[in-house]
Protein backbone atom coordinates (compact mmCIF):
# COMPACT_ATOMS: atom_id res chain seq x y z
CA UNK A 1 0.00 0.00 0.00
CA UNK A 2 1.06 3.59 -0.43
CA UNK A 3 -0.09 7.02 0.65
CA UNK A 4 1.03 10.33 2.07
CA UNK A 5 2.14 10.94 5.64
CA UNK A 6 0.08 14.05 6.43
CA UNK A 7 2.29 15.11 9.34
CA UNK A 8 5.45 15.26 7.23
CA UNK A 9 4.00 15.54 3.72
CA UNK A 10 6.12 12.58 2.65
CA UNK A 11 5.08 9.91 0.24
CA UNK A 12 5.45 6.30 1.32
CA UNK A 13 4.83 2.92 -0.21
CA UNK A 14 5.86 -0.70 -0.14
CA UNK A 15 9.50 -1.27 0.71
CA UNK A 16 11.43 -4.08 -0.90
CA UNK A 17 14.73 -5.73 -0.03
CA UNK A 18 16.23 -3.92 -3.05
CA UNK A 19 15.30 -0.57 -1.47
CA UNK A 20 17.45 -1.44 1.55
CA UNK A 21 20.23 -2.95 -0.53
CA UNK A 22 20.39 0.09 -2.84
CA UNK A 23 20.49 2.66 -0.01
CA UNK A 24 22.69 0.73 2.44
CA UNK A 25 26.04 2.49 2.91
CA UNK A 26 28.85 1.04 0.86
CA UNK A 27 32.38 1.01 2.17
CA UNK A 28 35.54 0.11 0.26
CA UNK A 29 37.28 -3.20 0.92
CA UNK A 30 40.27 -2.76 3.20
CA UNK A 31 42.51 -3.97 0.35
CA UNK A 32 41.31 -1.01 -1.76
CA UNK A 33 42.22 1.63 0.83
CA UNK A 34 45.44 3.39 -0.06
CA UNK A 35 47.49 4.79 2.80
CA UNK A 36 50.37 7.13 1.95
CA UNK A 37 53.77 5.87 3.12
CA UNK A 38 54.23 8.83 5.49
CA UNK A 39 51.00 7.88 7.33
CA UNK A 40 51.98 4.27 8.08
CA UNK A 41 53.75 5.20 11.35
CA UNK A 42 50.97 7.45 12.67
CA UNK A 43 48.82 6.42 15.63
CA UNK A 44 45.25 7.28 16.51
CA UNK A 45 43.92 7.44 20.07
CA UNK A 46 40.63 5.52 20.05
CA UNK A 47 40.12 5.56 23.83
CA UNK A 48 37.18 8.01 23.65
CA UNK A 49 35.34 5.53 21.42
CA UNK A 50 36.02 2.15 23.00
CA UNK A 51 35.21 0.33 26.21
CA UNK A 52 38.42 0.47 28.26
CA UNK A 53 37.35 -2.56 30.34
CA UNK A 54 35.85 -5.08 27.92
CA UNK A 55 35.00 -8.64 28.83
CA UNK A 56 37.81 -10.97 27.84
CA UNK A 57 38.43 -14.70 27.62
CA UNK A 58 41.49 -16.88 27.25
CA UNK A 59 42.52 -18.67 24.08
CA UNK A 60 41.50 -22.05 25.47
CA UNK A 61 37.96 -21.16 26.58
CA UNK A 62 35.38 -23.78 25.64
CA UNK A 63 32.68 -23.08 23.11
CA UNK A 64 30.02 -23.82 25.73
CA UNK A 65 31.53 -21.16 28.03
CA UNK A 66 31.63 -18.64 25.15
CA UNK A 67 28.05 -19.38 24.24
CA UNK A 68 26.91 -18.97 27.87
CA UNK A 69 28.82 -15.69 28.26
CA UNK A 70 27.21 -14.20 25.17
CA UNK A 71 23.73 -15.38 26.20
CA UNK A 72 23.91 -14.37 29.86
CA UNK A 73 25.75 -11.05 29.43
CA UNK A 74 24.13 -9.94 26.17
CA UNK A 75 27.55 -9.40 24.61
CA UNK A 76 28.15 -8.23 21.06
CA UNK A 77 31.82 -9.11 21.06
CA UNK A 78 34.40 -10.71 23.34
CA UNK A 79 38.13 -10.00 23.26
CA UNK A 80 40.37 -13.09 23.23
CA UNK A 81 43.68 -12.73 25.10
CA UNK A 82 46.72 -14.97 25.53
CA UNK A 83 48.41 -15.87 28.81
CA UNK A 84 50.28 -12.52 28.74
CA UNK A 85 46.92 -10.72 28.46
CA UNK A 86 47.76 -9.56 24.93
CA UNK A 87 44.89 -9.41 22.44
CA UNK A 88 45.00 -12.30 19.98
CA UNK A 89 41.48 -12.21 18.59
CA UNK A 90 37.84 -11.26 18.81
CA UNK A 91 34.69 -13.38 18.93
CA UNK A 92 31.50 -11.67 17.76
CA UNK A 93 27.83 -12.45 18.13
CA UNK A 94 27.80 -13.13 14.40
CA UNK A 95 30.46 -15.83 14.86
CA UNK A 96 28.26 -17.61 17.40
CA UNK A 97 25.07 -17.17 15.39
CA UNK A 98 26.31 -19.95 13.12
CA UNK A 99 25.86 -22.49 15.93
CA UNK A 100 23.05 -23.99 17.99
CA UNK A 101 23.39 -25.60 21.41
CA UNK A 102 21.46 -28.87 21.90
CA UNK A 103 20.60 -31.27 24.73
CA UNK A 104 19.19 -34.76 24.43
CA UNK A 105 18.95 -37.60 26.93
CA UNK A 106 21.62 -36.31 29.29
CA UNK A 107 24.11 -35.27 26.63
CA UNK A 108 24.64 -31.91 25.03
CA UNK A 109 26.58 -30.45 22.18
CA UNK A 110 26.93 -27.70 19.67
CA UNK A 111 25.81 -27.97 16.07
CA UNK A 112 26.97 -25.67 13.29
CA UNK A 113 23.99 -24.43 11.34
CA UNK A 114 24.30 -24.61 7.60
CA UNK A 115 22.40 -24.89 4.40
CA UNK A 116 19.40 -27.12 3.86
CA UNK A 117 19.40 -29.89 1.31
CA UNK A 118 16.64 -30.34 -1.28
CA UNK A 119 14.54 -32.23 1.31
CA UNK A 120 14.76 -29.40 3.84
CA UNK A 121 17.23 -31.24 6.08
CA UNK A 122 20.29 -29.43 7.46
CA UNK A 123 23.53 -30.19 5.70
CA UNK A 124 25.92 -31.17 8.48
CA UNK A 125 29.50 -32.25 8.07
CA UNK A 126 30.76 -34.68 10.73
CA UNK A 127 33.52 -32.19 11.60
CA UNK A 128 30.99 -29.41 12.28
CA UNK A 129 29.48 -30.97 15.42
CA UNK A 130 30.99 -31.44 18.78
CA UNK A 131 29.79 -32.75 22.14
CA UNK A 132 30.33 -30.98 25.41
Amino acid sequence: SSGINAEYGEQYGDVSANDFRDTYPRYPDIQDVEVPEEHLDLEMDLRPFVNLSPYTCGESVSFARLFNLFRSMGLRHLVVVNEDNKIVGMVTRKDLAKFRKWRKQGTSGVQQLGFMDKDGLPVIDEHECCST
